[in-house]
């Protein structure tokens, strides 16, 4: 696996998110049901283009950041994270909100890219003042529930969506 680098994500790099956007298939897996969102690109759908998006996104620094995860060798975005520096920019009910959201491009899984992206947005979290972040994943995600288990995520409990149906694990993890 190559070295990867968080950068904002600017207009420099439109194509290429929407291009990352378009590789994810109708049917990813999902913390929420909708189908149009994907972890780490959260609004991306709503938006009418990159970069309205990317507007957003600048409104909304201080609040929520964005970062695309680089590989150093090539330039090439192999993931996305959003950290929220707060939980209450995540959902409508806390207790499904999620500090850090990730994802990684189909084709440049399992190859370690998840694990070090969420080690450098820990990094992230930690130099924005959090003691502990919050995670949750799909209780079929065992992907993602490997990854927060590496990042030394400790288990709190699984929720189920009162409408949705959708079973999700949360996990904390503490920042030394």
């Amino acid at each position: 696996m190559d070295e990867l680098t968080l950068v904002f994500p600017s207009a420099e790099y439109a194509q290429e998110i929407a291009a990352y956007r378009d590789e994810f298939p109708a049917d990813r897996m999902r913390v929420t049901p909708d189908p149009d969102r994907i972890p780490g690109l959260d609004g991306l759908e709503e938006f009418s283009s990159v970069e309205a998006w990317l507007a957003w996104c600048e409104e909304m620094r201080g609040k929520v950041s964005w970062y695309m995860s680089v590989r150093k060798s090539d330039g090439r975005i192999v993931g996305f994270l959003c950290l929220r520096h707060k939980l209450e920019y995540d959902d409508d009910d806390p207790e499904f909100a999620s500090h850090i959201g990730y994802s990684v491009r189909p084709s440049e899984r399992r190859k370690g890219y998840a694990k070090a992206q969420l080690q450098l947005a820990l990094e992230k979290a930690k130099a924005c003042g959090l003691t502990s972040v919050r995670l949750v994943c799909r209780d079929i995600n065992t992907g993602s529930r490997r990854t927060i288990l590496a990042a030394g995520g400790i288990y709190v409990g699984t929720l189920t969506g009162e409408e949705s149906g959708l079973r999700v694990n949360r996990y904390d993890i503490p920042l030394e």
